[in-house]
């Protein structure tokens, strides 16, 4: 935080309310409030690497009175040491620091890893603010005339002596349709934003600010029109790379396996390079379908994982874990996966994990199923390479060849599963019609329904997947593990990785007789095993749980759930939402009026409801 001039920071703020909010379940490692002029900077660390031990908070330049705090991982450090002339044991925050002082706002340019920083010049009253390119640890900030404050959680502002923000009605609305998360800006409160991922922020003595884009990624991928090993070996390497630096850990590690090609070729490898993993790694999985947990076993057995940890139902999400997300996050959970997980997170504070592997960011990107190669092979006459790639006899091969050159479809501009679900879904949700339109929900979701249909290249696909909503499920990821002393790690949405995977030829990413993700099935085939490397499809089979509680049976505990909220609705809320349609809802599925989409949309505007009223009230209704 930065004051304007003739304030002071006890006017704004209590460090002590800061420290609450940064650590609020359990007690820092270390923890420090730095003071100088109007300036104030507060943080909080939980230790994990090597060098965090010996880092001290903030650090601060003697010379030139400017203090840097940065919350990440330094994946080149040892680059950047031997670039600077310093000792590679230093921590993080050292080596920023004094690269600051060499490269000044080029400052993002030269780091890679995950991290948001600031570098505070009270001197100069000068602040510089920047986030990796996925932002996977979050960074707020509210400017106005009387200060620029800055946190890692929203939770940060609901304690200003000013009071908390206010609320912006116009979020909770797109809140309440699901389509809050797509956005790398507007947050829940009226005047803090975002700074979005692979941007930095300066903000000089006059209170302006220069917003800069300082991440863009190539698309530059070589023409080829055969394979050629070497690309499967480069991205091998790049995928090594991405999972060794994360492992730079003086605690147990643990993975989330689901089974799949992603997160098993993450544990897999994570045991490959312990060696004998024995007490070191930890793997957590979630088996809600009928053939994940031997998915999950045939990796760990395989590599010799000894503490695994399946779970086979998620518990119900009760108003104790709601609170605590509440106070985490300092607003309602966005995208659920950070929660449907705490079970995982209790272990790893109870075993001492530190670090946690996610698969997440896969498909989105390095293992997305690559089929728009077929567009760029038919784009540039290419018809002996996509005869090689269709699937089927050469007889099939053949005829679907010739209907693809006569026909040549252009792309649809949206998914039609997408559409058929919106137009299922629209009729049963709460949001005022008047506010529908206002807020251009239908224009909004048609946004998401894109999703992979209009684009002709692999390349095209995954520069758009990369949205707003892969950042706000690490955000909400990142915050909710770190309150259990966990660093979330994403080895898929490594940057290297992910540049490896854009400059490769897209004739290595599709496979023949239409094998999808086929340069990462390639790369692992060593290590993963090979019922799971070239399983066909995602397909686990059926989820029974699923079924269970879209039942009438299974709903009957949403229904009190729903009779609870309507009965203390927030004023702010009912503004919002059509009560008569909420309380039809309500009456229809009592009756066991229903089918799959009003069901999943029931409990969807159920849980909603649920999680704003109790951050608007401040706690549960009874």
């Amino acid at each position: 935080m930065i004051l304007a001039p003739g304030l002071q920071v006890q006017e704004i703020v209590e460090p002590r309310a800061w420290h609450r909010a940064l650590s609020p379940y359990r007690c820092a490692d270390a923890e420090a409030a730095w003071e100088s002029g109007p300036a104030m900077l507060v943080q909080a660390r939980v230790f994990n690497t090597p060098e965090s031990h010996a880092e001290t908070l903030p650090c601060v330049c003697p010379e030139s009175g400017v203090a840097v705090t940065f919350w990440g991982r330094l994946d080149n450090r040892e680059n950047l040491a031997a670039r600077l002339n310093l000792e590679p044991s230093l921590a993080d925050s050292q080596i920023v620091l004094a690269a600051w002082r060499r490269w000044g706002e080029a400052l993002p340019e030269q780091l890679l890893g995950d991290f948001s920083l600031v570098v505070l010049d009270p001197v100069h009253r000068q602040v510089f603010i920047a986030r990796d390119p996925f932002g996977a640890k979050p960074l707020y900030y509210r400017l106005n005339n009387k200060a620029l404050i800055f946190a890692t959680t929203l939770a940060a502002f609901r304690v200003l002596k000013t009071g908390s923000p206010a609320p912006d009605k116009d979020w909770m609305g797109r809140f309440l349709v699901n389509l809050s998360q797509h956005d790398n800006r507007q947050t829940c409160f009226d005047d803090v934003v975002k700074l979005p991922p692979g941007h930095c922020l300066t903000v000089g003595s006059d209170g302006k600010e220069q917003l800069r884009r300082w991440f863009v990624w190539r698309d530059d991928p070589p023409a080829a029109k055969r394979r050629d090993p070497r690309w499967v070996d480069e991205y091998r390497a790049a995928l090594e790379q991405a999972i060794r630096c994360r492992m730079r850990s003086s605690y147990p590690l643990g993975t989330e396996n689901s089974g799949g090609i992603d997160s098993a070729a993450i544990t897999a490898y994570l045991a490959h390079f312990l060696g004998e993993p024995g007490d070191r790694l930890h793997s957590f999985g979630l088996a809600l379908c009928e053939q994940e947990p031997a998915f999950i076993l045939e990796t760990s057995q395989q590599r010799r994982i000894v503490h695994n940890y399946i779970l086979t139902a998620l518990p119900e999400r009760g108003d104790d874990d709601i609170e605590r997300v509440l106070t985490v996050l300092g607003h309602p959970e966005e995208y659920r996966m950070g929660s449907a997980h705490l079970p995982f997170y209790r272990e790893c504070e109870l075993r001492d994990v530190r670090t946690l592997f996610s698969g997440f960011g896969g498909d989105e990107a390095v293992t997305n199923p690559g089929h728009h190669l077929r567009y760029e092979l038919l784009n540039a006459g290419q018809y002996a390479q996509l005869w090689n790639i269709l699937p089927g006899n050469p007889l099939m091969r053949t005829l679907r060849l010739a209907k693809a050159i006569t026909i040549n479809h252009d792309p649809q501009p949206y998914s039609s599963l997408y559409i058929d679900a919106w137009k299922n879904k629209r009729p049963h949700l709460l949001l005022r019609e008047e506010l529908l339109q206002r807020l251009n929900i239908d224009d909004l979701y048609l946004e998401t329904a894109r999703y992979d249909a209009p684009y002709r290249r692999i390349n095209d696909f995954v520069l758009n997947s990369l949205a707003p909503y892969v950042t706000n499920r690490l955000e909400n990821c990142t915050l909710i593990a770190a309150s259990f002393g966990v660093e979330y790690s994403w080895p898929l949405l490594d940057v290297r990785l992910v540049q490896q995977y854009l400059s490769t030829p897209s004739i290595e990413k599709f496979g023949p007789q239409g094998m999808g993700r086929y340069l990462h099935r390639c790369a692992i085939n060593r290590i993963v095993s090979s019922r799971i490397a070239w399983k066909p499809t995602k397909d686990m089979g059926s989820d029974r749980l699923a079924r269970e509680r879209n039942s009438t049976a299974g709903l009957q505990s949403v229904i009190k759930q729903a009779q609870r909220q309507a009965a203390h609705l927030h004023p702010a809320l009912e503004e919002l939402i059509d009560i008569k349609k909420l309380c039809g809802q309500i009456e229809r599925v009592t009756r066991g009026e229903v089918d799959q989409w009003i069901a999943n949309t029931f409990r969807k505007n159920v849980e909603a409801l649920r999680l704003l009223n109790h951050w608007l009230h401040g706690g549960p209704v009874d």
